[in-house]
């Protein structure tokens, strides 16, 4: 029960931030189905690896997901991206950085800053893999294409 109140947060936690960033209405049910997705993921994986693994496949899914919207309702990828990843934003980790730096615990307030910037680095990384790859794959077409 919980797994999916909490992909019901997401999902509106994701048209939520579609409206902040004024998507066009007909795309807000798309986006909050690209975060609810992408959250699924993170949930699914996270009790077998690190937040940090999880994260990143849970980006690598948002991505694929957002380019594929994107070509399919003949919108930009950000429109998907931006509101898509708000669920996997490290607001937690921020602020127990700063709570543990604020009451002088530096050790762990040294934890929560590599933890976050960790998180953030890997939904950064599954962009980059997902652009990159499909990048590549449409060089190769083209490649292809010119042979024939």
């Amino acid at each position: 029960m919980s797994f999916f109140i909490q992909l019901i947060g997401a999902y509106i936690a994701t048209v939520s931030a579609s409206l902040v960033v004024e998507t066009p209405r007909t795309l807000l049910f798309k986006t909050g189905l690209v975060g609810a997705f992408g959250y699924g993921i993170y949930l699914v994986v996270l009790p077998h690896y690190d937040v940090v693994g999880a994260t990143l496949l849970a980006g690598i899914g948002i991505a694929i997901m957002s380019q594929t919207f994107a070509r399919v309702f003949k919108a930009p990828v950000t429109m998907f991206y931006i509101p898509g990843f708000f669920p996997l934003v490290p607001g937690i980790g921020i602020y127990r950085t700063a709570f543990h730096y604020i009451n002088q615990d530096s050790g762990q307030a040294g934890h929560y800053l590599l933890q976050t910037l960790l998180i953030a680095g890997a939904i950064a990384l599954s962009i980059f893999l997902v652009d990159s790859l499909l990048d590549i794959y449409s060089y190769l077409r083209k490649q292809s294409n010119k042979k024939q």
